[in-house]
C-alpha cells in the first residue's frame, strides 16, 4: 500500500462511539496516567477513610452526593445533546484520578519553586503555586478528549462542558480529602464535615473549579475546532487557560478580607461573571453550527431551517409542546417531544459525521418515524 493509500484508510477509519479507543495512542496514555495517578490517589484517600471512620465516611457521602447531584443537573439539562454516559465519566475520572494524583506528585515542587521567589510565609504563596499545577493538568484532559474522535468535541460548548466535569471530578476528591482531614484532627468531627462542606460546597463550590476548567476548556475546543486563523486559535486557547488560573488565584488569594463566607461570596461575583459570558458565547457558537447543519447539510424535510428555530432553545421547544397539547392533546405533545429529540440528535450526527453516515441515517429513521406517529396524534385519532 502505497503512503497516499495508507494515509486515506487511516483518514477514513471509523471512529468509536466513545473515547474508549485501543487503537489511540491518546487514550492508552490516559489510562498510563490514570494507573500512576491512582497510585498516589488511593493511600490519600484510604488514609482520610480510616484518620476518622465515622467523619471520614460522612465527607465521602455528602461530598459523593454533591457530585452526582451537579453531574446529572449539568447533565440532563443540555441545550442540545445528551453525551455518553462513558465520556462524561471518563472526564470526572480525569479530574478525581489523573489531576488529583498528579498535583500531589507536581504541587510540592511548585510551591518550592515559587516559595523561593515570593518566601514561604507569603499569604500569596498557595494562590500563586496550586493554579499553575492544577489549571494545567485539568486542561489536558480535555485536550486528550479532543484528540480522540470517539469523545466527538465537535464545538466550544463541548469543551466547556468536559472542562465542567473535569473540575468538578478535581474538586469533588479535593473537598472531600480537605474535609475529611481537617475533621479528623476537629474536636466535633461531625459538625466540622458539615461546615466544610456548606462552605467549600455550596459557598464556594458554584465557582470553583469546575467553573475554572470550564473557561479553560471553552478555548481549547476553539483551537480545536474553529476554522481562524492559527495565531488567533493559540491566542484564545492560552488566554482561556490563563484566564482560569487567574480566576483560581483569585479565590484563593487574600486580596479581600473578612469572614470565609463574606469573602468566597465577593470573589464570586466576577468569576460567575466570566463563566457566564463564556458559556453565552460558547452557546451562542453552538447554535450557529447547528443552525447552518439544518440549513446546509439536512434534507428539508428531516429539520428544516423553520424546524431549528424551534429547536434553537429549550423554552420554544416547550412552548412548542405545551401549545401542541393545548390543541390536540398529551399524546401529540409527547410525540413532538419524541420528535424534537430525534431531529436534534440528527443534527448532531450530521455535523459530526456527516449525512451519508450510519449514526445520521439512524437518526433519520427515527425522525421519519417519530414525524408519522405525530401526524397520527393529530389527524388519526
Amino acid at each position: 500500500m502505497t503512503g497516499e493509500a495508507s494515509a486515506r484508510a487511516r483518514t477514513l477509519r471509523p471512529r468509536t462511539p466513545t473515547f474508549v479507543d485501543g487503537r489511540s495512542w491518546v487514550f492508552w496514555t490516559m489510562v498510563l496516567l490514570a494507573i500512576v495517578a491512582f497510585s498516589q490517589v488511593a493511600p490519600l484517600v484510604l488514609e482520610s477513610l480510616l484518620a476518622n471512620p465515622a467523619s471520614g465516611f460522612y465527607a465521602a457521602a455528602v461530598w459523593g452526593a454533591y457530585g452526582l447531584v451537579f453531574a446529572s443537573a449539568v447533565y440532563l439539562l443540555e441545550l442540545y445533546e445528551r453525551r455518553r454516559v462513558i465520556n462524561v465519566i471518563g472526564a470526572l475520572l480525569w479530574g478525581a484520578v489523573v489531576a488529583v494524583g498528579m498535583s500531589h506528585i507536581a504541587g510540592p515542587s511548585m510551591h518550592t519553586i515559587v516559595g523561593a521567589r515570593m518566601g514561604e510565609d507569603s499569604l500569596w504563596l498557595s494562590s500563586i503555586a496550586a493554579p499553575l499545577v492544577e489549571e494545567p493538568l485539568k486542561a489536558l484532559g480535555v485536550i486528550a478528549l479532543a484528540l480522540i474522535p470517539g469523545s466527538r468535541i465537535r464545538t466550544v460548548a463541548d469543551g466547556a462542558f468536559y472542562g465542567g466535569m473535569i473540575g468538578l471530578g478535581f474538586q469533588v476528591v479535593e473537598g472531600f480529602l480537605y474535609t475529611a482531614r481537617t475533621a479528623a484532627l476537629a474536636g466535633d468531627a461531625m459538625e466540622t464535615v458539615t461546615q466544610m462542606f456548606v462552605l467549600r460546597g455550596i459557598v464556594a463550590g458554584l465557582w470553583s473549579h469546575a467553573a475554572f476548567s470550564a473557561v479553560a476548556g471553552a478555548g481549547i475546543a476553539f483551537f480545536f475546532v474553529s476554522v481562524a486563523p492559527a495565531l488567533q486559535r493559540w491566542a484564545v486557547a492560552l488566554g482561556s487557560l490563563g484566564a482560569a488560573m487567574a480566576l483560581h488565584a483569585f479565590l484563593n488569594s487574600p486580596v479581600i478580607q473578612g469572614t470565609q463566607v463574606s469573602s468566597a461570596l465577593i470573589k464570586g461575583v466576577p468569576i460567575v461573571a466570566v463563566l457566564l459570558t463564556t458559556l453565552h458565547v460558547s452557546h451562542l457558537r453552538e447554535r450557529a453550527v447547528f443552525a447552518r447543519t439544518a440549513r446546509v447539510t439536512v434534507p428539508d424535510h428531516l429539520v428544516s431551517p423553520a424546524d431549528f428555530e424551534v429547536l434553537s432553545t429549550r423554552n420554544r421547544r416547550r412552548h412548542a409542546r405545551a401549545e401542541m397539547r393545548d390543541r390536540h392533546g398529551r399524546p401529540a405533545s409527547r410525540d413532538l417531544h419524541r420528535l424534537q429529540r430525534a431531529q436534534l440528535a440528527l443534527l448532531v450526527a450530521a455535523h459530526s459525521d456527516g449525512m451519508i453516515s450510519s449514526r445520521a441515517a439512524e437518526a433519520a429513521g427515527r425522525v421519519t418515524s417519530a414525524r408519522s406517529s405525530l401526524a397520527w396524534s393529530i389527524v388519526g385519532r
